[in-house]
């Protein structure tokens, strides 16, 4: 019986041993299974997400091309801002400046304005009435009567004469006159064209006068005339670039200077923007600018509103037709204006 027990246990001991022994791997390769596999899992699931730029730009590249990378960027954004300068492109600015005449010429932009006027006196003939000279928004003038009433008579006209009323009709022809046409009647409210090279401060008489007979029918002195602009030359600008809207004028003031008037102007923004006075009837593109040659009166003071200009002493406006915005930056035409003569 021991000897059976004996046996018993020794066969089971046995058996065990050889189950301990035939495992196929050991414990230490079945640990790291247990740590690898978790990695190789976070691995795949990082990829298959598209890791972040950042962290491939860390594992991709070393640390020194990173860097070259890093300043290269910064050196194309700084030149960028340089050639662009996004704070002076997105910048409007309004401006409305008065006209440098004052308030004579303020009058003169809303409607016409009366510069001189006198009241008729009968000579040869019974004349009444009120002889006004008015300037227009766009520089012409123009002899208005109103009341008016004389003798009826054959080919009568109307005279601007340097000579005085008391002086008689000799003194009419020696003056010299300017002829502003044949009366249009002998009664009432009528006008007259005045040539735009006339000096009132020499023509300050109206005379009705009779070619027929050389007779004086009745004169009117007129007052000293107001001193306002008077407009030499206009062009409506049109854009070339940018979109461009507005008049540009050239005007005399009475101290002689000249002066470029815009009004109701409005162009694109942009960066160090100048205004040219082009030798050339029209400046229609950029090499035209380029070629004819310019007088630069300075950066733009507005891209919206009325501004004025000061034109240099002497300038030759029958060389210099044409008015552009351009835009020094980058050489380009925002817009132009081709002038023409404001004269009757």
């Amino acid at each position: 019986m021991s000897l059976f027990l004996f046996r018993k246990c020794s066969t089971i001991e046995s058996a065990s041993l050889i189950r301990r022994h035939s495992h196929p791997f050991p414990a230490r390769i079945h640990l790291t299974s247990q740590i690898v596999l978790p990695i190789q899992a976070e691995i795949l699931f990082a990829t298959a997400n598209k890791r972040s730029i950042m962290k491939l730009l860390t594992e991709v590249f070393p640390m020194s091309k990173r860097n070259i990378i890093i300043g290269a960027g910064v050196v194309v954004l700084a030149i960028g801002w340089y050639a662009f300068r996004p704070e002076l492109l997105f910048v409007n600015k309004t401006v409305n400046e008065e006209f440098p005449g004052g308030a004579a010429m303020a009058s003169i932009e809303k409607g016409p304005m009366a510069v001189t006027k006198g009241n008729f006196k009968g000579l040869a003939h019974e004349t009444k009435g009120l002889a006004s000279i008015y300037q227009l928004a766009d520089g012409k003038r123009t002899l208005r009567l109103t009341e008016f009433e004389t003798s009826n008579g054959p080919d009568v006209h109307v005279y601007l004469t340097a000579a005085e009323v008391e002086k008689g009709s000799e003194a009419i022809r020696e003056a010299g006159f300017i002829d502003l046409g044949s009366m249009k009647g002998n009664k009432g409210d009528q006008n007259y064209d005045i040539p735009a090279d006339a000096d009132l401060n020499k023509y300050k008489n109206v005379t009705i006068w009779c070619a027929r007979f050389g007779v004086n029918f009745g004169q009117a002195a007129l007052e000293a005339p107001v001193s306002i602009p008077v407009k030499v030359a206009e062009g409506n600008f049109r854009g070339v670039a940018h979109e461009t809207k507005g008049m540009a004028a050239i005007y005399k003031l009475a101290d002689g200077k000249n002066v470029l008037r815009f009004s109701a102007f409005e162009t694109s923004n942009g960066p160090d923007v100048h205004i040219y006075l082009v030798a050339a009837n029209d400046a229609k593109d950029d090499d035209t600018v380029k070629k004819a040659g310019f007088i630069d009166l300075g950066s733009i003071k507005g891209n919206i509103g009325d501004q004025n200009y000061d034109l240099p002493a002497g300038v030759d406006l029958s060389k210099y037709r044409a008015v552009t915005v351009w835009c020094k930056r980058f050489g380009v035409n925002f817009a132009t204006a081709a002038l023409a003569s404001a004269k009757s």
